[in-house]
């Protein structure tokens, strides 16, 4: 079993498709989010009797003895329910930012994202940044590379905040060279 529509769940259950006995794969609607070029292909192994799609289902239940999974139960939003055989188990979710407490920081939070300023991740609050997935602007890219270019970012507009009387010099190994340790 295989519960998730993007691009992990996908993957997975094509490297899989030709070792496991069966494979199904969960997933609450019709469109995946995964890639059009695997989602292409996941459709393709399905109509070739390698997948099993279960759709429009979600998770609601697990039956085993404690030591070993032994089925799913899988509901769809009616509540119609099924009970599908199953040895093992990978679940896909992903991740929901949920800001709990922040959202009363009054940082103009909306729908669990922050408005930055993406040359700096500076919030409205003078001193505060905010970067990856709570972060928002136009054209975000909600992908784990800008997020770590939204760190550097910040971490250098944090830095005038914290020592407004130094310069910070940047430098990279491309024109710096690599650091030789003497011993």
């Amino acid at each position: 079993m295989i519960a998730g529509g993007g691009d992990s769940a996908v993957d997975w259950a094509i490297a899989l498709a030709d070792s496991a006995a069966e494979i199904h794969v969960i997933h609450r609607r019709e469109q995946f989010r995964a890639a059009p070029e695997t989602s292409a292909r996941l459709h393709e192994l399905a109509a070739a009797g390698k997948i099993q799609l279960v759709i429009p289902y979600q998770l609601a239940a697990l039956e085993g003895d404690g030591e070993r999974l032994a089925a799913v139960i899988v509901k769809t939003l009616k509540g119609e329910e099924r009970r599908i055989a199953a040895d093992h188990l990978l679940a896909f979710f992903g991740l929901a930012s949920k800001l709990g407490p922040i959202n009363d920081w009054g940082l103009g939070a909306h729908n669990g994202v922050i408005p930055v300023d993406p040359s700096t991740g500076a919030t409205s609050a003078p001193g505060v940044f905010a970067i990856g997935d709570i972060a928002g602007y136009p054209r975000k890219l909600k992908l784990i590379l800008t997020g770590f270019a939204e760190a550097a970012h910040a971490a250098h507009a944090a830095y005038a905040v914290v020592h407004p009387d130094r310069a910070l010099h940047f430098e990279h190994s491309t024109t710096a060279g690599v650091p030789i340790r003497e011993s």
